[in-house]
């Protein structure tokens, strides 16, 4: 008799808390992340449409170094929009994994970088550095980044700076891709990495120091 009294009152206490709330169903952390990454890419498409192709793709795809940076940028892509959506629920879903997979794609990419830097004589940061090239840049990746804040922003994530951080690498890697097949002097890695890729992760990192008030509940 007890053990329903108990039982009793602990419904009674949870429908006190609960008695202003509605019934809500859960989101599907796929569908948003797939429906961010068919715009993105169609935007992207569009874009280089509009830019026209400066590479010409047939004897790039035969480039094993041109395939494996490619293979990179959409693993990056994936596995950062993925996190992102994962990272907008309070728990991740369980699959923190998924930053530790990112990070070490997006390490590995940087490395690539550097390692391609290197052999082309190294970083010159005094040419140029804020060319129109780099504001082109800048431009095309900010409507998906933008987009992908308005995503992340409706859910519930209890890591916001680790969400602005997926965020900042999804777009990197989808600008890339994109910079990467508009610009003829994009064959030289150095070129991309300070006219693309690092005035874009320095917007991000500023973005980033407001993440808590962006993805605030």
């Amino acid at each position: 008799m007890s053990n329903n009294q108990d039982n009793n009152k602990t419904e009674d206490l949870i429908g006190q808390l609960c008695g202003d709330l509605s019934a809500t169903s859960p989101r599907c952390p796929y569908r948003r992340v797939a429906v961010w990454l068919v715009l993105s890419v169609a935007y992207i498409v569009g874009v280089v449409y509009y830019l026209g192709l400066k590479v010409d793709l047939a004897e790039h795809f035969t480039n094993a170094a041109f395939l494996f940076e490619m293979s990179m940028a959409t693993a990056i892509l994936i596995s950062a929009a993925l996190a992102s959506s994962w990272l907008s629920f309070p728990d991740c879903i369980q699959r923190d994994w998924m930053k530790t997979v990112t990070v070490t794609l997006f390490g590995s990419f940087l490395l690539w970088i550097v390692a391609n830097g290197i052999e082309e004589g190294g970083f010159d940061f005094s040419s140029s550095f804020f060319m129109s090239s780099c504001s082109r840049g800048i431009l095309i990746e900010s409507i998906p980044f933008i987009a992908l804040i308005i995503m992340t922003a409706r859910g519930n994530t209890t890591q916001p700076y680790w969400s602005m951080a997926m965020n900042v690498m999804a777009v990197s890697a989808l600008g890339w891709i994109g910079l990467r097949v508009t610009c003829s002097m994009y064959d030289s890695m150095t070129y991309g990495f300070i006219h693309y890729l690092l005035p874009f992760s320095i917007l991000g990192v500023a973005f980033g120091f407001f993440a808590r008030k962006i993805f605030k509940w």
